[in-house]
């Protein structure tokens, strides 16, 4: 399989990093590939650097469009793609060498509508690199696994261009910024099958002040996914508890709440949790980490990290 695949970037404030991330994907062995560089806006010089990157090379496409967030741009960049297969990579993201070969293979099996890989997680403000096992990865009808968080980063994944635009995979609204990837693949896996290379063909960087480093926005975008996918879910007959997913998805952020030392944050969004399944265990909790003052949890936790 040979088919043209179309990479779009979505550019926003990125001339820092994104010749280094089009560098990655030109140096792909396969060769069926163009670039679509989505400038959302951008104050910095990122129309200019666009514009060099296409005047120096044949498969990149430049697009300048007024400021409407990542899920626009992306929704931009599908509409305007020639490609049979849409691939995403944010503007300081990089891929290896033979993602796309290792991965373009598997659309032969025409029940397939996504493919995604591993990404080494680069936290590049704290010089360190982190590589996730598969264990939590899922291939075939994947919608109650995906449905409890999302299992990939967006700069792993290849759709087939038909099914996003069918599904209208991207939703632009601003509350969902953040996790409109994730509402992307939960349509998709409503109408197709998914599958994965198990291999970390992708670095996702983290710089300390991406979007996704804010874990209060994220927590509420995750909620109003969950809230826009449950009729999509029950429309094709996908019966899940939707109370116990939002139930963990609270716990989930209050324990991130809890290593971040905002304990009155985890306080009330365990409380929130306990609402949803009648949980007395959480209530108890959330209750001790709302009384309790902020000191004693800030000691207790300080002494069992040193253990």
């Amino acid at each position: 399989m040979n088919a043209l695949v179309s990479v779009v970037i979505p550019v926003y404030n990125g001339a820092e990093y994104l010749e280094a991330t089009v560098n990655t994907i030109l140096a792909q062995d396969y060769d069926n590939v163009e670039i679509l560089l989505i400038n959302d806006g951008s104050k910095d010089n990122s129309e200019q650097l666009i514009n060099t990157l296409v005047e120096n090379n044949s498969s990149i496409k430049g697009f300048h469009k007024q400021n409407g967030g990542v899920a626009a741009a992306r929704n931009y960049g599908i509409e305007r793609a020639s490609g049979e297969f849409v691939a995403f990579c944010d503007q300081d993201d990089f891929w290896l060498p033979t993602k796309l070969s290792k991965q373009v293979p598997l659309f032969e099996n025409p029940k397939v509508g996504l493919v995604y890989c591993g990404a080494i997680a680069d936290y590049a403000h704290l010089n360190k690199q982190d590589k996730p096992d598969f264990e939590r990865k899922y291939r075939g009808d994947v919608f109650d696994k995906l449905i409890q968080v999302n299992m990939f980063t967006c700069c792993t994944a290849i759709a087939r261009k038909s099914l996003l635009q069918e599904t209208q995979a991207f939703d632009d609204e601003r509350s969902l910024m953040g996790v409109d990837d994730w509402l992307a693949w939960l349509k998709l896996s409503l109408v197709c099958e998914l599958d994965f290379v198990p291999e970390h063909l992708a670095i996702h960087v983290f710089h300390g002040d991406n979007y996704s480093s804010n874990e209060e926005k994220m927590h509420a975008a995750e909620l109003v996914c969950l809230d826009k996918i449950q009729p999509m879910a029950e429309k094709y007959n996908k019966s899940v508890d939707w109370n116990e997913i939002k139930q963990n998805l609270h716990v989930r952020y209050a324990n991130t709440y809890i290593y971040n030392g905002m304990f009155n944050l985890a306080g009330d969004t365990l409380l929130e949790a306990s609402k949803l399944k009648n949980n007395s265990k959480l209530s108890v909790k959330g209750r001790l980490f709302k009384t309790v003052p902020n000191f004693i949890w800030r000691f207790m936790q300080q002494i069992k990290r040193k253990l």
